[in-house]
């Protein structure tokens, strides 16, 4: 895997200039890039910023990388080589979505929920914490969870177990993060453009425009929360 190299702009700890005109342009890795919410945050950022996209998809250019964050070390590896970064965000994450019947006692690795907890959950996690590595101060992360933490659905228990336990986790890793760098996480409803198939497990739910989803890691990325989970 190669991956996209750094901008000859400074290492990890050095602090970039603002741009006098106005917001300065950030280097950010884009996870799950190719998701229906990773689409609608890609094009609300790349206009403005350098956008380094990833997915489970093999890269298709010299700003893409291949990454599957069940895949801690390679993770870790390509976060390395990818260099000083301003912002990190996922909207990336798989679980298994199925019926509490199905579900019988097991370790981890053999348990229907350990897609969930081994991909979305840890995955996550330990994307942000191989961040601290590349992040620059004042830096940026944002973990993508669901409306499953706190709108249990059928079928979705496994679901609500990882999405509630990355928002706890986020909230409390963001009160110990040293550089003033910052730890949110975005909670989406459904998306216009979610599959059908998907769309049928949550009856009732309202369609959330893209836009407006794409607002959210927007506020994330620039207004200086931190500890937050936004529900969109």
């Amino acid at each position: 895997m190669t991956a996209p190299t750094a901008a000859q702009d400074g290492q990890p700890g050095a602090q970039r200039p603002h741009d006098a005109a106005g917001p300065r342009r950030l280097r950010i890795l884009l996870v799950g890039a190719g998701g229906v919410v990773g689409r609608c945050v890609h094009g609300a950022l790349r206009d403005r910023h350098e956008v380094i996209t990833a997915g489970l998809e093999p890269a298709q250019g010299p700003q893409q990388l291949q990454l599957d964050l069940a895949d801690t070390p390679a993770l870790v590896q390509a976060l390395q080589a990818l260099g000083p970064l301003d912002a990190v965000i996922s909207t990336a994450g798989r679980a298994r979505f199925g019926p509490l019947a199905q579900a019988q006692p097991a370790g981890i690795d053999t348990s229907v929920y350990g897609l969930g907890l081994h991909d979305k959950l840890m995955g996550q996690v330990n994307l942000a914490l191989a961040a601290r590595a590349v992040l620059r101060p004042g830096g940026s992360i944002t973990l993508t969870s669901g409306t499953t933490s706190t709108e249990p659905v059928i079928g979705g228990a496994g679901l609500s177990m990882v999405n509630g336990a990355l928002e706890s986790w986020a909230r409390a890793a963001a009160t110990e993060l040293p550089q003033g760098w910052r730890l949110n996480v975005v909670s989406p409803s459904l998306v216009e453009g979610t599959p059908e198939a998907a769309c049928a497990a949550f009856p009732g739910f309202e369609r959330v425009s893209g836009e407006r989803v794409a607002l959210a890691y927007v506020r994330c990325l620039m207004s200086g929360i931190t500890g937050q989970v936004l529900r969109i």
